[in-house]
């Protein structure tokens, strides 16, 4: 018998759980809306819900999607600058709470993925959930190891207040002047970063960043399960480029 699938949402406040639980209803922008179809679909919720994020808590079966324009599901906002684009209107026959929640507990970035109902409703943990290899552990302990300091899981303002959570930064000497350099060192997941609508959220942060000065180095998740070695020392040549590490 075909499993059933379950799209795995983000929601990104507090405003967006209560619409959730009242109307009954998720939204994804057209562009970003994943291709895959899926009866069920589960809710993570964010470190920006405090001691009630990095889990997911609540799932709905899926009655109906439609196409729909911003400003008609939300139209106390209509000077949002995205209010007259297309949006998928997921339609929820209801919403329930999982038996207990699925934690987060390695920080992993969640965007939309798939998963089963079965796994859904039995895990513990969002490894387990997508059989995730604990790529950012693996490359802590490699770091560790070769004694360069980092640090993990850094948070950068950019001019404009948007923020982001880097997975490894290194501060490194630049020049004569001794100013730091910086050096952003992701771990993309394969699940997640081949998604196109994350590769192009990856994209647009990756150009904000560099604005702000920063280098950025990609290690792909097959590299640092399969070629660990191969990882730090891309790692070291991109610190030698930047004069080294700060110590």
């Amino acid at each position: 018998m075909k499993e059933d699938i379950v799209l795995i949402g983000v929601l990104k406040n507090r405003r967006d759980l209560n619409l959730l639980l009242r109307k009954k209803w998720y939204r994804i922008p057209s562009l970003y809306a994943p291709r895959r179809r899926a009866r069920f679909i589960a809710f993570y919720q964010p470190s920006v819900f405090g001691k009630s994020g990095q889990r997911i808590r609540y799932y709905a079966r899926i009655k109906n999607c439609e196409i729909v324009k911003r400003k008609w599901i939300l139209p106390g906002e209509p000077d949002h600058i995205r209010a007259d684009e297309d949006y998928l209107k997921i339609n929820l026959s209801g919403i329930q709470r999982l038996p207990r929640p699925i934690i987060n507990k390695n920080r992993t970035r969640i965007s939309f993925g798939f998963t089963t109902l079965k796994k859904l409703l039995f895990v513990n943990t969002v490894m387990e959930l997508f059989d995730i290899p604990p790529i950012e552990e693996i490359l802590s302990d490699a770091l560790s190891k070769r004694r360069i300091k980092f640090s993990r899981e850094h948070i950068f303002s950019l001019p404009d207040g948007k923020k982001y959570r880097l997975d490894f930064v290194i501060f490194c000497r630049v020049g004569l002047d001794d100013k730091n350099g910086l050096l952003n060192i992701e771990c993309d997941g394969e699940k997640w970063h081949s998604i196109r609508s994350q590769r192009l959220k990856d994209s647009l942060r990756d150009r904000n960043l560099r604005k702000e000065g920063w280098s950025i180095l990609r290690l792909k998740e097959k590299d640092i399960v399969n070629n660990l070695q191969k990882c730090i020392d891309r790692i070291e040549k991109k610190m030698e480029g930047l004069g080294g590490a700060v110590m």
